[in-house]
């Protein structure tokens, strides 16, 4: 399971996740009347700027593309819930599928950064009335429901206060940035909306990414189960649902004649429900259009092999790490984190994890927040790179003493034993864990294994029944949004599953939330990075590559990396 972009998660190679409320985002919108659109000579829509840098989507204006054809997609499986802001929504599949059929305010480019969707939003304001945020959305007035009510103001009102946690019957995914509104009003006229915030809130655009209709949001039972059967009414954009084909489990989409844009390419867009482990195959078989490779070296390899296909590249915004549980036996200790952290070959797991992946794509990462291709990003690993005398040296200062004939080091008779959990079935966890505990045991560190079904990896996390855990986090366009969630004080933060409280990061944190001097915040962001390696909360390993295989004439549609792309524009070059 995945989640969309807004949301950051906890994933496995066994396409494991959990949805979190939390943080992973980087562009800013800034602020005045912007009306420029993401594009660029190929036209509003499509953009070209950072292709082959930061994205492959085989970039190509709408003329040079026919019109017809149909796009074949899998997903794990159909929507149970058609409501992306409850809880059992938050699912990208689910947002594969809804991003055809909803609201798109922004287009985002190569590094993340948000430009208005004209076909939605025409452009906006952002400015400070004394120490209060206030945003200003100009809708397009020809913007409209699939039910034939406009978009109005009324819809952002009601889709920004259902989740602000005034009512905990709404089952929301999360309430924390909604909590920063004061209020939503009309403007001049109902297309015309008004955000007061409290005070600052830098990264407004992720939560008016979209909206959802005010019907759909009346009351809680409308919120959590009034979207458990696709409501028509309630979407719109370039496509409309055609049908739903529950036996053969298949969803069509077709153009929506109550589109107001640009004419949608495609005649159909089908979402198929293949499993996760047959995708490759099925494309192999000329039963889909489209493979998300992902990270997966033997996907990577049967993808070379079909015809007419290509594979897309994009650094994706998903990255592996290691979690220290800093309230877990010996880890309690920080200069035993540090230990491990400097005995730690995070190129070699890289390597190793990747092994037969594109070498230009493998790599450490060295910062928190900020992916290598996001603006901001900057070197903080420091003294922690790979280093396993100093950390050797550190043990023997602090007393932990090798024994000769275990090779393991002692400190009072205590063995210098950690334990590492093991996804049990996930091949990717039971590598990092081999490599892990023999790169540690050269420095006299006992690494203990232990096995933990796939099924037990959530709740083993959230009860902090682990000492060092891997997994990805992936992430979004903000990575400074809601960064308190994973690293802030764990006593009010349950998402830090490191348990670590550090004061001064928290001041940082707190000051990072509402700073609107990008400038000024990036620099502040990496200051809490810095610390954060400090204290050995969680150790970045790499920056999953994203590969996705297509049919070699597809358009406008691959490895978007930061990047999104608008469904009207999907299309076959012409011959």
């Amino acid at each position: 399971m995945r989640t969309k972009k807004g949301a950051a998660v906890l994933a496995t190679s066994a396409a494991l996740a959990l949805v979190l409320a939390a943080c992973s985002d980087g562009g800013e919108t800034g602020s005045g009347n912007e009306t420029t659109a993401a594009g660029g000579e190929a036209g509003p829509g499509v953009n070209t700027e950072g292709e082959g840098d930061l994205f492959q989507v085989n970039a190509t204006s709408r003329d040079q593309l026919e019109q017809g054809g149909t796009l074949r997609r899998a997903v794990a499986e159909l929507p149970p819930q058609w409501n992306p802001m409850q809880v059992n929504g938050n699912n990208a599949d689910y947002t594969d599928i809804r991003d055809t059929i909803s609201v798109a305010n922004w287009d985002y480019d190569g590094e993340g950064k948000p430009t208005p969707n004209e076909n939605y939003l025409v452009d906006f304001t952002d400015e400070m009335e004394g120490e209060q945020q206030v945003i200003t959305l100009n809708l397009n007035p020809d913007a409209k429901w699939n039910s034939g009510d406009p978009i109005t103001w009324e819809d952002y009102e009601a889709t920004l206060t259902a989740c602000n946690g005034e009512d905990t019957e709404f089952l929301c995914v999360e309430t924390t940035p909604y909590e920063q509104i004061e209020s939503v009003e009309q403007g001049e006229d109902e297309f015309q909306v008004v955000i007061t915030f409290k005070s600052t809130y830098p990264d407004w655009s992720r939560i008016v990414s979209s909206v959802l209709p005010a019907e759909g949001l009346a009351d809680a039972a409308t919120f959590n189960e009034g979207w458990l059967e696709y409501p028509a009414d309630w979407f719109t954009g370039p496509y409309k649902v055609e049908n739903i084909d529950k036996a053969q489990q298949v969803l069509t989409l077709v153009p929506n004649e109550n589109w107001w844009g640009p004419e949608a390419l495609l005649d159909e867009v089908q979402f198929r429900v293949v499993a996760s482990d047959a995708t490759g195959t099925a494309f192999q078989n000329n039963e889909i259009d489209v493979f998300d490779i992902g990270s997966d070296p033997n996907a990577y390899q049967l993808a070379q092999t079909v015809a007419n296909a290509e594979i897309r590249e994009a650094l994706a915004p998903n990255w592996r790490h290691f979690t220290f549980n800093s309230t877990a036996g010996l880890l309690q200790d920080q200069g035993i984190r540090q230990a491990i952290v400097r005995s730690l070959d995070r190129q070699a797991i890289a390597e190793s994890d990747l092994a037969g992946m594109p070498e230009h794509l493998i790599g450490t990462l060295n910062n928190h927040f900020f992916m290598e291709n996001q603006a901001g990003y900057q070197d903080n690993a420091g003294d922690f790179e790979y280093d396993p005398e100093r950390a050797a040296a550190d043990l023997e200062a602090a007393g932990w003493v090798l024994n000769e004939s275990t090779g393991i080091r002692e400190k009072d008779g205590q063995p210098l034993t950690v334990k590492f959990s093991v996804l049990t079935g996930v091949p990717v966890s039971e590598n990092e864990a081999q490599l892990a505990q023999a790169q540690l045991k050269e420095v006299g560190i006992n690494l203990e294994l232990v096995q933990t079904p796939v099924d037990e990896f959530g709740p083993a996390l959230e009860a902090g029944d682990f000492e060092i855990m891997a997994f990805s986090w992936i992430g979004t366009p903000y990575p400074m949004d809601s960064i308190g969630q994973i690293y802030g004080d764990p006593s009010t933060n349950t998402s830090n599953y490191a348990k670590l409280n550090n004061p001064e990061l928290n001041e940082l944190i707190n000051q990072i939330a509402v700073e609107t001097d990008l400038e000024k915040r990036i620099e502040l962001t990496n200051e809490a990075d810095k610390l954060i390696w400090e204290s050995v909360h969680t150790l970045p390993l790499y920056q999953r590559p994203d590969l996705v295989a297509t049919v070699s004439n597809l358009a406008n549609f691959g490895a978007t990396g930061f990047s999104t792309t608008r469904a009207e524009n999907w299309g076959f070059v012409a011959e």
